[in-house]
């Protein structure tokens, strides 16, 4: 059997899917039906009650109207919500609709290789969401994929690992990408520099009001010349090395001015499935950043580990990670279990990944009956709510039936700014 590794761009209305096969040197994107101009596949379903069986994707099209059934359409828009369906006489909230879909996407997608079995998916979403996270862990179950084979990223991290799998040519600079959907135009653009032997990659993203998607419906040569006068002006700023141009609002039709300023002395790319092949790029190859001297910055993005000191048996104290952080806050969940010696005190450690440098917050634990040494033993999990502000819980578990917990918790919340 050989393994298989997915790359899902989970958005509003559409989904896109790429693999990677042991056997391939990179990532394939998947078609729609019938149309080999997009990737993106809808995210609609059908229940078809002829055949007591649920269509999804590009399938819905061709049996919609030719069988008996229900359509389900803006799933996504619907998940968390108190919105019930009623179909074939079984209730479902679009929380359980949104893991049918997924599910079912990528079972008629692994029908294609009979010798191949999955091993990781990685699935970039455009924000955090906490109804469709806990559907997408649903699915990491349905799987049968453990925590370290099942990722959940941004589309900004989808970007950075695209784009640092490519030839070095391409990256020798900044590298930028305008994004153009139905929200307007977003700007990215990924900076490098040298910090003794570690390389910071910090991504900025900025909206550009002045270009909005009506535009694409209205004018097109006065949104390709708008378009030039701002791409000469990002341009300007940095020395960039390749433009990334990406979203349902690009395409040849209208760029012509603006072509022509974006490829002066520079590459330019266009293409819809940027974010699905690098969360590919991730499921077959790790994270880019892992066990290298690289940093990567950006809102999303926590650069500290935090963690706790321990002694050792020669009386030495040594940094134990409960979290590392390099990732996603909403990625940075850990636990750790430690026994009191004679102290009522917890020392909370956190270090720059960057720099090496160590904040300390120690925290004391009041309440606790009067044991021996080493026989209180503690769990402390960090609980991150953004980037900037969590919470560390402590609770007692106790030492077997000797000591038995007095199941009591602390919570210290923490912040910090980058």
């Amino acid at each position: 059997m050989k393994d298989i590794y997915l790359g899902i761009d989970l958005c509003r209305k559409n989904l896109q899917m790429s693999y990677y096969r042991e056997d391939r040197n990179e990532p394939e994107s998947i078609y729609q039906l019938n149309n080999t101009e997009t990737y993106q596949l809808p995210n609609v379903m059908f229940y078809c009650t002829d055949e007591n069986r649920w269509y999804v994707g590009n399938k819905v099209s061709s049996v919609r109207f030719n069988k008996n059934g229900k359509i389900i359409e803006d799933v996504m828009g619907n998940v968390g919500s108190s919105n019930n369906l009623v179909i074939n006489g079984t209730v479902y909230n679009y929380d359980q609709l949104l893991l049918i879909l997924l599910k079912e996407q990528i079972e008629e997608f692994l029908q294609r290789f009979e010798d191949c079995v999955l091993r990781k998916v990685s699935i970039t979403v455009e924000r955090y969401d906490p109804n469709v996270f806990e559907v997408l862990h649903k699915l990491a179950e349905e799987l049968l994929l453990e925590d370290d084979d099942f990722y959940i990223m941004s589309h900004e991290n989808a970007f950075f690992q695209y784009v640092m799998r490519q030839e070095e040519e391409l990256k020798n600079n900044s590298i930028s990408m305008f994004t153009y959907n139905n929200e307007g135009m977003d700007y990215y653009r990924i900076d490098r520099q040298n910090q003794g032997k570690t390389a910071i990659y910090d991504l900025k993203i900025e909206r550009i009001p002045e270009i909005t998607y009506s535009m694409l419906f209205e004018d097109v040569e006065k949104l390709d010349s708008d378009f030039a006068e701002i791409a000469k002006l990002k341009m300007r700023d940095k020395y960039i090395s390749t433009v990334y141009l990406t979203g349902a609002g690009f395409h040849d039709k209208w760029i012509e001015k603006s072509k022509n300023v974006l490829c002066s002395g520079r590459r330019v790319f266009m293409g819809q499935n940027i974010y699905t092949k690098g969360a590919c790029y991730h499921a077959r190859l790790g994270a880019y950043e892992h066990d290298r001297d690289v940093v990567f910055r950006s809102n999303e993005f926590i650069t500290h580990d935090i963690g706790v000191m321990i002694g050792d048996v020669e009386g030495r104290n040594n940094f134990y990670p409960i979290v590392s952080g390099g990732r996603e806050w909403y990625n940075m969940k850990g636990s750790v279990e430690l026994f009191l010696d004679d102290t009522n005190r917890i020392e909370i450690v956190y270090r720059d990944r960057i720099t090496g440098d160590t904040e300390k917050d120690v925290i004391e634990i009041h309440g606790l009956p009067k044991r021996p040494p080493k026989t209180t033993k503690l769990s402390l999990d960090v609980e991150l709510n953004d980037e900037n502000n969590g919470a560390i819980i402590i609770r007692d578990v106790g030492f077997g039936n000797i000591y038995p917990t007095t199941n009591k918790i602390y919570r210290r919340e923490i912040s910090w700014q980058e």
